[in-house]
């Protein structure tokens, strides 16, 4: 796995605060090998259709429903690495450059945004931040490591986990939306239509994720890494989270104890690990306290298995519901 190491601790206070953030254009972008739209692919049948890189799974998925038979969407980050941390290789500048429109989170799950956007090396490419007027909560950067605080903390201190509130990643499928139509107002009827579709998929996700969660046996559950902040708030759980911001920080002994105190207080009988990430701590403790080990993917990617099968952002969040109705005990 590529991303940095981390330290994480369990719970901690979070505050809302009402972030406003900017479309940046102007610098930086990358693509990685296995993108499955090539960038450098320039002849007659794509030049009329933009060019869009996004930095991450949820970023390609929501880009690509958007953009249709209309844009040439990549990814940046490459399947079946986990985003935290990574760094890309400098050798993909070009394509960066190629490219008009770059689509990101934010908030500091791209740790490289801060270096790209201070470049001045893109001026042909705009920079749109997805999560441009969401209201985020604070991260609790005071318990995380210096390599894990720091790209959190050049971008705002904020939770980046947005896209796993459906409401809130509809609205960063609203600003996606806008932008494509921006950059080909020739098309931003097309692009306005498929926003539209797109967003009553996640307002259905959302409807779904309700009922499915409105009659379980207990309301927490025990996820991998700190990704359910949104998610949990929206719908009145309780997030017992293992690790923090990042999924590959080292854990103190006393935050595990912790973990598994409250997860014998709650009879907690599944353990959630994660896809991208390596499952022996959760499996640890879920041996600890008499609980098997199940997948919570926090969708920040996808495997390779998984791309070839065409898994959907939409399609991960249902396998999630299931197992967390599984976890809670839901009717």
């Amino acid at each position: 796995m590529s991303s940095g190491k981390k330290t994480a601790a369990i719970g901690g206070g979070i505050t809302i605060v009402i972030v406003i953030a900017v479309v940046i254009t102007s610098s930086d972008v990358f693509v990685p090998n296995n993108v499955q739209t090539n960038l450098a692919n320039n002849n007659a049948s794509t030049s009329k259709k933009i060019q869009v890189i996004a930095s991450f799974f949820p970023m390609y998925e929501f880009a690509k429903n958007i953009g249709g038979d209309k844009a040439d969407v990549s990814v940046f980050i490459p399947i079946g690495e986990e985003p935290h941390g990574w760094e890309p290789p400098t050798q993909q500048m070009q394509d960066v450059q190629n490219s008009q429109l770059f689509i990101y989170n934010g908030a500091g799950v791209e740790a490289f945004i801060p270096t790209f956007l201070s470049t001045g090396n893109f001026p042909n490419t705009t920079f749109v931040k997805a999560s441009e007027g969401i209201e985020m909560q604070d991260a609790d950067v005071q318990r995380m490591a210096q390599d894990e605080a720091g790209p959190v903390i050049a971008q705002g201190g904020k939770d980046p986990h947005v896209w796993n509130d459906p409401i809130l990643a509809e609205q960063e499928v609203r600003n996606i939306g806008d932008a494509m139509e921006k950059a080909d107002p020739a098309n931003a009827k097309y692009y306005e239509n498929n926003t539209n579709v797109y967003i009553a998929k996640l307002d259905k996700l959302d409807k779904d994720i309700k009922s499915g969660l409105s009659n379980c046996r207990t309301h927490t559950f025990v996820s991998f890494h700190n990704a359910f902040n949104y998610f949990a708030q929206r719908y009145n759980l309780t997030d017992v989270w293992i690790s923090g911001i990042a999924p590959e920080a080292e854990i103190a002994p006393q935050d595990i104890e912790r973990v598994e105190n409250i997860a014998k207080t709650n009879n907690v009988k599944i353990i959630f690990a994660e896809d991208l990430a390596d499952p022996k701590l959760a499996e640890t403790l879920a041996d600890d306290v008499g609980a098997q080990v199940r997948i919570l993917s926090p969708l920040e990617g996808i495997n390779q298995t998984e791309q070839k099968e065409g898994i959907t952002f939409i399609d991960k969040w249902y396998q999630n519901l299931g197992n967390l109705k599984d976890a809670m005990g839901c009717q």
